[in-house]
């Protein structure tokens, strides 16, 4: 962690061109780094409340940070219960599972993983989120909820997190996916007169319900 170690990483998934070039650097190349840009996640308005985190493959990647500050020892006592519900389509695409002892051990901290279809010897969950959801032993009273993975999942975890009653305030996503320069240059990301890489790409439910429905 940046405080920790003066360190940060980097998840970079090889979709096209550039990513193939970093995914060829050697050890020891340099890379030349702007940022960071946009806002993050409010973790100290989320203080003395539970978290609820759901992801959705790759989804992890950008809440990963946030859980690893929550669970640090120097923060865990700021926050209550953290549930996690990741989801993949297969077994075999849930990342980071190296982190996932490690996180469970740190306290009223819970994993449950799920897949879309059943495959042998799978023991977990299987099913998509907002329709596990509703089953997870969870109060949503003073709690928040982050989420990040595809958008129809997104979309469809906020609706029934809504339907049990918790406030679209208190639902918060990334949507990074939609964005492309990063830099706020080429307007692929803009939601009305919003451009998730510049006034995002963190936006809460509520926020977003005033706003165009592009998500």
């Amino acid at each position: 962690m940046p405080y920790e170690n003066n360190v940060f990483d980097i998840t970079i998934k090889r979709t096209g061109r550039v990513t193939n070039r970093i995914h060829a650097l050697d050890e020891g190349e340099t890379v030349w780094i702007r940022g960071p840009f946009g806002n993050t996640f409010p973790l100290e308005l989320m203080e003395k409340s539970d978290l609820l985190i759901v992801a959705g493959g790759i989804g992890l990647a950008p809440l990963r940070p946030l859980i690893q500050y929550a669970l640090h020892p120097d923060n865990r006592s700021k926050y209550g219960k953290i549930d996690m519900l990741l989801a993949a389509r297969s077994s075999t695409d849930h990342c980071f599972t190296y982190d996932y002892d490690t996180w469970r051990s740190m306290g009223e901290a819970t994993i449950l993983q799920t897949i879309d279809r059943e495959e042998p010897d799978w023991t977990g969950l299987v099913g998509f989120p907002h329709n596990l959801i509703k089953d997870m032993p969870i109060d949503i009273k003073n709690r928040y909820a982050i989420l990040c993975g595809p958008p129809i999942m997104i979309k469809a975890v906020q609706e029934a997190l809504t339907e049990m009653g918790m406030p679209p305030e208190n639902i918060y996503t990334t949507l990074e996916m939609r964005m492309t320069c990063g830099v706020g240059k080429c307007a692929k990301c803009n939601i009305g007169h919003h451009y998730v890489c510049i006034d995002g790409p963190v936006f809460s439910i509520a926020e977003l319900s005033v706003m165009p429905d592009e998500y």
